[in-house]
């Protein structure tokens, strides 16, 4: 009996053990498949933090519109500047930016004083005229051009040359008469030797009538001298009185000219007020009551009656030869404004891009625009709707031609894998935002824009929604 028992709890025992067995495999199993589960999903996310991130896009239906866009300040086209007599002192300023002006309005009243121009103008003119009295009596001019002067009778330019040539054709004939004088003595001056001792008598009267023709020839020699003299002195008077004439001639318009812009700004500064010369809206004032005019310093600015402002700006060569003056463009905060037409007018060269850009001014006409005003424009040639467009950055290019690459999707154990694809298109149109493509696509791929590392085609990416543009 004893045996049976001990039997059966060995068996017992062997079960026991065997079962206990099991269950330590079977844990094994476990920890050891739970130990290859957590590291294979570790390194599949590690993996996956390694891939280059992209944003996507879908390819889609889109409009292509080739617009050249660009913004620029509002200037004034032809302004017309107002400015106020020099040293005035502004009284009231009457009109501000925007108002519409006619001509004669006041624009600024002054107070009553003497502008320091006006000082300086007379100061100008009391200098010239001194210069005109001293340059009259210096002595350089004859009595006669004194006279006629005071007079306010001037020598023509004829009149002078007519006079030179007189005094000069005088002094050549003294000239002339004196040097054959000379010439005669000294012919004479060989026959005049006096008579020797002992010679006849014929010879001792040649000697005497010689004697008699030297003391001619000196007499008339010594006549000739003073007229060569004379003519000299007149010749050289008649120089120095005319050279004195024209400049006294120079300082007398002076003299008139200092004494017009006295009398000019007298006028000006009775009425004691600047109006506007022209009809206009006002675009810019200066002076607030108060201050100081400036010669230097524009008053006001006024924008002419009829004139529209400008706006500029540069675009590239290739985006200049799809316009062409005439042109409407169109602002691209449209709804900021109740009335605006702005035209094309000129496409000029940038002298500063030595790469052939161009330089676009256009003519703003709008009650809303003030001069100084940021105006962004757009202008181009019409829409046209393609079936597949993606953004301009998803368009790339190397030896084989332009393609994009579109992300496909592959199943795994561990989720879809995303791998990047090449597909090569033909480029049909684009603007500065979308481009039109043909290729073999269907629409609504995901077509890479943007990768935070290089990808190429082939690559396995992750998608980076953030990243999406």
């Amino acid at each position: 009996m004893y045996e049976i028992e001990d039997k059966e709890n060995r068996e017992r025992y062997q079960m026991q053990r065997s079962a206990a067995r099991k269950d330590w495999i079977k844990n094994l199993t476990i920890v050891f498949l739970s130990i290859m589960l957590i590291l294979t999903f570790f390194s599949n996310t590690i993996m996956n933090y390694s891939l280059p991130q992209v944003a996507t896009r879908y390819v889609q239906e889109g409009s292509i519109t080739p617009k050249v866009r660009g913004s620029g300040a509002a200037e004034v086209d032809d302004p017309y500047s107002v400015k106020a007599p020099n040293g005035r002192v502004i009284a009231a300023v009457n009109v501000k930016a925007g108002d519409e002006v006619k001509k004669d309005d006041v624009i600024f009243e002054l107070q009553d004083s003497e502008s320091d121009e006006l000082k300086e103008a007379r100061k100008e003119y009391e200098e010239a005229k001194s210069n005109f009295q001293k340059a009259l009596f210096s002595g350089d001019l004859t009595s006669d051009a004194v006279e006629r002067i005071r007079n306010g009778e001037y020598l023509t330019d004829d009149e002078m040359q007519e006079i030179l040539d007189e005094v000069n054709s005088d002094y050549e004939d003294a000239l002339y008469e004196d040097t054959e004088a000379g010439l005669a003595v000294e012919r004479l001056n060989g026959t005049t030797n006096t008579a020797s001792m002992g010679a006849d008598e014929e010879a001792v009267k040649q000697a005497e009538r010689n004697a008699k023709k030297l003391a001619e020839a000196q007499a008339y020699k010594a006549e000739t001298e003073a007229e060569l003299t004379r003519a000299t002195n007149n010749r050289d008077t008649t120089v120095k009185s005319i050279q004195a004439e024209l400049e006294l001639k120079a300082i007398q318009k002076t003299m008139e000219d200092a004494q017009a812009k006295v009398e000019s700004l007298e006028k000006a500064e009775k009425s004691a007020t600047v109006k506007a010369p022209i009809d206009g809206k006002i675009v810019s004032v200066t002076y607030n009551a108060g201050d100081t005019t400036s010669s230097d310093t524009v008053g006001a600015v006024i924008q002419p009656e009829g004139k529209g402002m400008t706006v500029s700006f540069t675009c590239t060569k290739e985006q200049a030869q799809m316009l062409k003056t005439g042109m409407e463009a169109k602002p691209q905060n449209e709804w900021a404004y109740s009335d605006f037409k702005a035209t094309l007018v000129s496409i000029t060269a940038d002298a500063s891009d030595s790469s052939g850009g161009k330089i676009l001014k256009f003519e703003i006409q709008s009650p809303d625009v003030e001069a100084g005003d940021t105006i962004q424009l757009s202008v181009g040639e019409n829409t046209k709707t393609y079936d597949l467009t993606v953004p301009n950055n998803a368009v790339r290019e190397d030896n084989n031609g332009k393609f994009i690459l579109i992300v496909s999707s592959k199943e795994s154990p561990l989720g879809n894998r995303y791998i990047a694809t090449r597909v090569d298109v033909q480029v049909l149109e684009s603007d500065d935002l979308l481009t039109a493509i043909s290729g073999p696509l269907s629409g609504y791929e995901y077509v890479i824009t943007t990768t935070t590392k290089p990808v190429a085609a082939g690559m396995q990416v992750r998608l980076a929604e953030d990243l999406q543009q």
